[in-house]
């Protein structure tokens, strides 16, 4: 008899404990499905006149500044400046358009009429708050490769860089919300510093502004 106790006590255990554990899993399924749901439920979505709106003011701005197409490729590109790089240091942004497909481009000049080279092949985005640095990637002596490039001219010569605006949209950013902007060109021996202007904090503003727009549309003009 106390055995067979036993044996009773042992079957009522197993299934209180196996009937709990069911429970709790359940509970735990329940909150996860919610949680889920409610995630969902919070992200907005971007409605087709959003995009639209957005795809106009892309365009608005874009035709507004100089523009260079290529017949053959059915290729704009939306630049700051007309004809040849200015011979002068300058922080940029540019634009391409192919179809209705629109993307953006960074680009840092330095321009010196003296014999001497920096050779940078890191960015220094500093204001009075804090910095970011960019490294140029598989730059090979700071003089070409990641985007980077040299040419000499008549009358000095350039250091160049070109990259996709989103690998240094933080640094842009951390220029037009800080104070005293300060852009070093950091090279292995050399650096420079240039100090932005009103001008070009404007300029910065702009594409920042173009390029959240296009975040919105998908980088895709939508009529």
């Amino acid at each position: 008899t106390l055995r067979r106790g036993c044996f009773m006590m042992k079957k009522l255990l197993i299934f209180l404990l196996t009937a709990l554990m069911l429970i709790v899993s359940g509970c735990g399924s329940s909150d996860k499905s919610s949680s889920t749901t409610s995630t969902q439920s919070t992200t907005p979505k971007i409605t087709l006149e959003q995009k639209k709106q957005a795809s106009a003011e892309v365009m608005r701005i874009l035709t507004a500044m100089p523009q260079e197409t290529d017949e053959v490729e059915k290729l704009t590109w939306y630049k700051p400046y007309e004809g040849q790089i200015q011979p002068h240091d300058a922080i940029h942004w540019y634009a391409g358009k192919k179809g209705d497909l629109v993307w953006m481009r960074a680009q840092i000049i330095n321009f010196t009429s003296d014999v001497g080279w920096v050779f940078w092949d890191k960015l220094i985005f500093s204001t009075s708050e804090r910095n970011w640095e960019y490294q140029i990637k598989d730059c090979f002596a700071g003089q070409t490769g990641g985007g980077k490039r040299t040419q000499v001219v008549y009358g000095g010569k350039y250091e160049m860089l070109d990259v996709p605006f989103d690998e240094i949209q933080e640094g842009y950013r951390l220029f037009v919300t800080g104070k005293n902007p300060i852009l070093r060109l950091q090279g292995k021996e050399h650096y420079y510093d240039y100090r932005l202007t009103e001008s070009d904090i404007n300029h910065l503003q702009t594409g920042i502004y173009v390029y959240d727009q296009l975040k919105v549309c998908d980088n895709k003009i939508v009529q």
